[in-house]
């Protein structure tokens, strides 16, 4: 996963979104956010390793980028993980309804994120 893939999964994401979607729309937003999040801690991951930072989890994953100011609160994030792991493992509709009001923080918080890797690092597509 690159940089590049991050973006284009946001992108998708938030072109996607929409504040009163049919349950099916929902649904597909909530796998939309679930493939960005998971895009979003793989980047972050290697472009930590590749700083010498090794780390064994996606919540230890957003601990490390808040440790070197590069994402606000982790807790934030461990929250986006945790709903995503909700919709992963069971699905019925309270928790669907629980998870899809977490996407539009996430989307802004991902943005900044992507941002934050875009400004600091010179990269080369292969991340």
């Amino acid at each position: 996963m690159t940089l590049v893939h991050l973006k284009k999964a946001l992108e998708s994401l938030k072109k996607g979104y929409k504040t009163q979607p049919t349950e099916l729309e929902r649904d597909g937003i909530i796998q939309r956010f679930e493939f960005a999040l998971k895009i979003s801690w793989i980047t972050a991951e290697k472009v930590l390793n590749e700083n010498g930072i090794i780390t064994d989890s996606p919540k230890n994953i957003f601990r490390e980028l808040s440790k070197l100011g590069w994402i606000e609160n982790p807790e934030e994030w461990i929250e986006f993980v945790n709903a995503r792991n909700k919709t992963s493992h069971e699905y019925n509709e309270n928790l669907a309804q629980e998870v899809f009001l977490v996407i539009p923080q996430f989307i802004e918080s991902a943005y900044k994120l992507l941002d934050v890797l875009e400004n600091n690092f010179k990269y080369d597509h292969t991340l």
